[in-house]
């Protein structure tokens, strides 16, 4: 939701706080309702401000149409980045950025196995890198050189701003490694 729909739904959201104070106020006191019934009808003799009026109802209603099909309207880039160009449009999938970031993931020393996940926010992606490490690793400086890389290298190749990479090292591979028996 950007932010012109936050700023509608909090201007929607006062009148109708507002309308429903006034109802409840009503609901106690019905004898309030004749004087402004009788208020409310001098106002409207005057074309300004039965105008005014109009065109205040008019804006609810039309913002109460705008949420409702925005509620239900799948949103269909929650899958994948957009990018503009002066031709046209260009999607790039979270799946393709996750491999990228396998990809460049795997290639460092040190790592046994990565899972990624990749969430779109607003304008940039952010990715979270889970690692298995091999032994006697510094994981640190490893944790790091993966942030960087991976950062430089969705950026590179796919053009998406990444906003923040996290690394979880999960565990320190113990297993040892599988040696062929000759006999």
């Amino acid at each position: 939701m950007n932010i012109f729909y936050r700023i509608l739904l909090t201007i929607y959201t006062i009148c109708i706080a507002a309308i429903s104070v006034f109802i409840m106020v009503i609901v106690f006191n019905p004898s309030m309702i004749n004087s402004m019934a009788n208020s409310f009808m001098n106002v409207l003799h005057s074309n300004g401000a039965a105008i005014l009026i109009f065109i205040a109802a008019l804006l609810l209603f039309a913002m109460s149409t705008s949420f409702l099909f925005s509620g239900l309207r799948k949103n269909k880039d929650r899958n994948a980045v957009s990018k503009y160009t002066n031709i046209g449009e260009i999607k790039i999938s979270l799946n393709t950025i996750e491999n990228i970031v396998l990809n460049t993931t795997k290639k460092l020393t040190g790592i046994k196995e990565a899972k990624v996940t990749v969430h779109k926010k607003d304008e940039y992606v952010s990715i979270l890198n889970r690692i298995i490490v091999m032994p006697e690793v510094n994981i640190p400086s490893l944790s790091a050189e993966i942030q960087a890389r991976v950062k430089k290298s969705v950026e590179e190749s796919s053009g998406v701003e990444v906003g923040e990479v996290k690394v979880i090292v999960d565990s320190v591979f113990s297993g040892s490694p599988h040696k062929a028996r000759v006999e």
